[in-house]
């Protein structure tokens, strides 16, 4: 998490310099992505159990890197609504009996996303030019939300374990505040006039950092073990530059 800020400061700083190389070629625009999103765990006990729909939304800005503006620094300001489905395993005793239940998590996430990639662009052909993509995110969370079932133990009739489901609350205080992802991507721009463009592609964001925090994972022997996920999406971009 600490390298991920770094890098957007150091990215910070450098905008300015990269956007003085080439005035005329910065740019700044409006993106819409909708994105499927799903989680990966890196611990035992814990499994995916499906993907989500969600959306990126906000602020793009790109800034030339040399005259022929090629290479760009591609940055934003954005809303990232992702998510994901998972199982934990739940292992207890019942009359004498070593009993397993997978407890189930539906979890929708909210981020302020900061990306910070290069675009390696081609000329333009006709009115249309080509990219890779290729970068990192850093994304700062401001919202957890998670329908999940939840265990209830009753002292009063001999420690009786049920199972109760509990929808739409606050689980922040269970996700990492910061999230760090790797991002890939391609597409291409069509030029309407001057500097309007109309961009579309597609990008990978594989996660980097652990997404779960304070959660923990109680195996068959007893062992408790801290738990490792990853969040993941694909993302269809959906952008106009003026």
């Amino acid at each position: 998490m600490k390298k991920a800020l770094l890098i957007l400061v150091a990215a910070t700083l450098a905008a300015p310099t990269l956007h003085a190389q080439d005035d005329a070629g910065a740019r700044f625009g409006i993106k819409l992505a909708p994105n499927m999103s799903w989680f990966k765990s890196d611990t035992k006990g814990i499994a995916n159990d499906g993907s989500k729909i969600g959306f990126t939304f906000g602020l793009a800005t790109e800034f030339p890197i040399g005259e022929a503006g090629n290479y760009r620094f591609a940055t934003g300001l954005f809303l990232n609504t992702v998510g994901g489905k998972y199982l934990q395993s739940f292992t207890y005793t019942e009359n004498n009996q070593v009993l397993t239940k997978d407890l189930s998590s539906d979890v929708g996430l909210q981020y302020i996303q900061v990306p910070l990639t290069m675009k390696l662009m081609t000329k333009e052909i006709g009115y249309m030019r080509y990219y890779g993509q290729l970068g990192f995110d850093a994304c700062f969370n401001v919202r957890a939300k998670a329908d999940f079932d939840q265990v209830s133990v009753d002292p009063a009739n001999g420690g009786r374990i049920t199972f109760i489901k509990l929808d739409d609350e606050d689980i922040k205080d269970n996700i990492q505040p910061i999230r760090a992802g790797l991002v890939v991507g391609a597409g291409m721009e069509y030029n309407f006039s001057g500097s309007t463009t109309l961009q579309v592609g597609v990008s990978y964001n594989n996660g980097l950092t652990n997404l779960l925090k304070k959660v923990e994972v109680v195996d068959a022997n007893g062992a408790v073990k801290k738990a490792k996920m990853l969040q993941n999406y694909l993302e269809l971009n959906l952008a106009i530059f003026f």
